[in-house]
């Protein structure tokens, strides 16, 4: 999405509509599934244009709006990967991720938004890949993601409790993971890295 319309200077937080492009957006819940409403124009969406300094963000030459993404590959010993369902936009599987802070490393927000999501900590994170990915969309407004994955062995499957971004936690190979609904960029990570999640080797 290209926001060359917006011209934020305050360095503050900003929730567009992105209809109208009113800053009069509010956040509702329909059944499990976040939304939002215009108080402006009064036409409902799955996302809003979110303008957030905590976040690493930027635009292209074109006025693209780029975030930065970092995610967890979670794996078993049986070859197995933990996903779950989102409840926010986009609805699809996905693995454990979010956005990388503004100044935080990649591989930090991935543990942070392990920890924070499924409630997993610890363990040595192995970089995967690092991909520009267009056509990757999130409920801030973004169509595009510098996205890095990450791979975490863990000794069991055990159960985990997804937090309020998420519901219906699974473990499937990657075969069967390939038969649901995925998220972009966890789609194209499976499909491009999946030796790379295999072996726990780094693709460059």
């Amino acid at each position: 999405m290209r926001i060359d319309f917006l011209r934020p200077t305050d360095n503050s937080y900003h929730e567009y509509c992105v209809h109208c492009h009113a800053e009069a957006v509010e956040w509702i819940t329909v059944g499990r599934r976040r939304k939002c409403v215009c108080r402006s124009c009064g036409k409902r969406a799955d996302r809003a244009i979110v303008i957030d300094p905590e976040i690493s963000w930027w635009t292209d030459e074109s006025g693209e709006y780029w975030h930065e993404s970092a995610g967890v590959f979670v794996r078993d010993p049986g070859g197995r990967f933990l996903f779950f369902q989102r409840v926010a936009f986009p609805f699809a599987m996905t693995v454990p991720a979010g956005h990388v802070g503004r100044g935080e490393a990649p591989d930090r927000a991935a543990a942070r938004e392990l920890a924070e999501e499924v409630g997993i900590r610890g363990g040595a994170l192995r970089r995967v890949a690092s991909e520009y990915l267009e056509g990757d969309v999130c409920r801030r407004g973004s169509d595009a993601h510098l996205w890095h994955a990450y791979l975490l062995d863990v000794t069991a499957a055990s159960e985990v409790a997804v937090n309020d971004e998420g519901e219906a936690p699974v473990w499937l190979s990657l075969d069967e993971a390939r038969t649901r609904r995925l998220t972009f960029a966890v789609e194209r990570i499976v499909e491009k890295h999946a030796g790379a999640l295999w072996s726990g080797g780094r693709h460059n």
